[in-house]
């Protein structure tokens, strides 16, 4: 299916099934959010690096909308909470009179659950800690899934440093199964 919506360019990486504060900046980032709550709460939130070369923008990006907003006490930029619902690929693009983006996107099917075997529970055990050092980041997810591989290694990809162009590659696998592999590999390395 293909849908045709607002798109923001986000250092944070927010994946089907999550759920993350995004600080809207003025300008064409408010155009864009504008835009999105006038056509119905639905929006692309879309990876970037930024290098020497300038910005550089990804293809695969998650549809999003809108649970909770504040106005940040420090600079009065609006903090969304949106919530991850299905990834895609930006078959087309467009840059409008207001500055913003709108792309044309393609869903990708989701990876498919999979419960977590014995030999994966690190996973799970050492997401629940992080959730426990840092409760502000469990209480973003009202519905943990510790048991499903899938969401795990999507809520991993969206805590971890990891480069935009490898959470790309990672994404653009029909399972979850080359994700585990990825971050086993990044858990085991000493550090």
């Amino acid at each position: 299916m293909k849908t045709y919506i607002p798109l923001l360019f986000q250092k944070r990486h927010v994946l089907p099934g999550g759920r993350i504060p995004l600080r809207i900046a003025p300008g064409p980032q408010m155009a864009a959010f504008k835009a999105a709550m006038h056509e119905g709460n639905s929006f692309g939130v879309c990876m970037f690096d930024q290098d020497e070369h300038g910005h550089h923008f990804f293809q695969i990006g998650t549809r999003v909308t809108v649970e909770d907003f504040d106005i940040s006490p420090n600079n009065g930029c609006l903090i969304v909470t949106v919530a991850g619902h299905e990834n895609f690929t930006i078959d087309h693009m467009e840059e409008n009179d207001e500055g913003f983006f709108c792309g044309d996107c393609q869903f990708i099917p989701p990876w498919p659950e999979t419960e977590v075997r014995q030999d994966q529970q690190i996973l799970a055990e050492k997401l629940k800690q992080m959730f426990n050092k840092h409760p502000e980041l469990g209480d973003l997810h009202h519905n943990k899934q510790f048991n499903n591989l899938s969401w795990l290694c999507q809520r991993w990809l969206e805590l971890l440093p990891v480069p935009a162009s490898e959470k790309q590659m990672l994404l653009s696998a029909p399972s979850c199964s080359d994700t585990y592999d990825y971050l086993i590999s990044i858990m085991k390395q000493p550090h």
